[in-house]
């Protein structure tokens, strides 16, 4: 009755705002970064099973249902401009669907759904959504970091009072979750994903007012570190770097912003926020042994899985298996088991391409950057094989910066087409 409730709602919501589907998608990301994994069943009432999907991805499905009824047009032609790689996710999906229906139970299908099948969905709504709404991308940039100073904010109060604050018994339900680590996530899914979403929105504050990005770096700068990431820490450093060479001022205010951050950087190291972050720093607690053996096991069987894979999720079976203790700690090699070789590589290339083809034309600064990072990052972990923000953050990046890409390429066009016109007008007054 309760999952009845919620889709009903969601059906409501995304057809009042039809004619608007700005606030659908903005609501889409508020859902995944305010409400984890866990929450979700407080809102389906469905914490297991086939229908246990997170939250927004039925608003998801709803938003997709009512742009097919109200706004075919525009899906089709989103579809139309980047037609080879919809045939290589749709080649991708199928494949999943058919390796995971006939080789793992619904905790693989629900897996499936959030975090390929719904976020590509999403993709799609953004792209045709932005072709009616230039404005668009802009507003989802405003809500991302909103959302990043929110989750940030939590995650610093956490470690502050030593406590989850939010969704505490779904929390403690996590084998991985241990309160006396201090290692904490704000309102996201897990540490590395709150580490992740920081890493990959704070190249968009490039280019925001003083007022805002010096404090918000500042509080995304000690999530980062609550949040006891190492190769998030060297990101955010190599993304503060960025952001001030990328600044439009002179050699000596960059000198001086280098100066100010190292000695702020230095300083916020001294402090107990950064405790946890040293210490595994210092002894990563066979964190890396872990994960070269991981990596190892994989290579040594990779042929098995070249191309037919196991079924998502299959890959933490096959780790446990070969003797790991971890999963396989990387998103492509947990998809290269669960999808096969071939379709993960398909996968991620198909991503990539995007993310090359736009990045240095989209007219938004450090949207490139940031989407580069979101593809990148779960590489690293096993962001993209677990039930997290992870997916739909890095499908969101992506569209947007497709969408600015699309923009800048149409009103270069524009620009040269009216410049051809006044030279033919010209020559013809002559």
């Amino acid at each position: 009755m309760q999952l009845a409730a919620w889709i009903v709602a969601c059906g409501v919501f995304a057809i009042g705002f039809r004619q608007r589907p700005a606030v659908t998608l903005v609501a889409v990301l508020a859902l995944w970064f305010l409400v984890p994994t866990v929450g979700s069943p407080l809102i389906t009432g469905q914490p297991t099973g086939l229908l246990s999907m997170h939250a927004a991805t039925w608003l998801i499905v709803a938003a997709f249902v009512a742009a097919l009824e109200h706004d075919t047009d525009a899906l089709l032609a989103a579809i139309a401009r980047h037609i080879y790689v919809f045939l290589a996710l749709g080649v991708v999906i199928g494949a999943a669907v058919l390796t995971t229906a006939t080789r793992v139970g619904g905790g693989g299908t629900v897996l499936l759904v959030d975090q390929i099948v719904a976020p590509i969905m999403f993709f799609l709504l953004v792209l045709a959504a932005a072709s009616r709404n230039p404005a668009l991308v802009g507003w989802l940039r405003v809500a991302l970091l909103t959302l990043a100073a929110i989750v940030s904010g939590v995650a610093v109060a956490q470690w502050y009072s030593e406590s989850v604050l939010f969704y505490e018994d779904g929390f403690l339900t996590q084998y991985w979750f241990n309160p006396d680590n201090r290692r904490w996530m704000g309102v996201l899914d897990q540490p590395l994903t709150l580490s992740m979403a920081m890493c990959v929105l704070a190249p968009l504050v490039a280019g925001t007012r003083a007022v805002v990005q010096v404090p918000l770096l500042a509080l995304m700068s000690m999530a980062v570190m609550v949040s006891q990431s190492r190769v998030g820490l060297v990101i955010f450093i190599i993304v503060l770097v960025y952001l001030v060479f990328s600044s439009r001022t002179g050699p000596l205010a960059k000198g001086g912003m280098i100066l100010g951050l190292t000695v702020a950087g230095a300083a916020l190291l001294t402090t107990p926020v950064a405790e946890g972050l040293l210490g595994r720093i210092e002894d990563d607690t066979g964190s890396f042994a872990a994960r070269s053996e991981a990596t190892a096991s994989f290579f040594n069987n990779w042929l098995d899985y070249l191309v037919v894979g196991n079924g998502i999720g299959s890959s933490y079976g096959i780790a446990e298996q070969s003797g790991l203790s971890t999963s396989l700690e990387s998103s492509i090699l947990m998809y290269s088991v669960d999808l096969g070789v071939i379709f993960a590589v398909l996968y991620f290339g198909a991503i990539f391409v995007l993310v090359v083809k736009y990045a240095g034309s989209n007219g938004i600064r450090g949207l490139g950057l940031a989407a580069f990072l979101a593809v990148m990052i779960p590489q690293t972990y096993s962001a993209l094989a677990t039930r997290s923000a992870a997916g739909i953050l890095m499908w969101a990046v992506v569209a947007m910066l497709v969408a600015a890409g699309e923009r800048t390429r149409e009103l270069n066009a524009e620009e040269d087409l009216a410049v051809a016109r006044m030279a033919a007008r010209q020559r013809a007054s002559r």
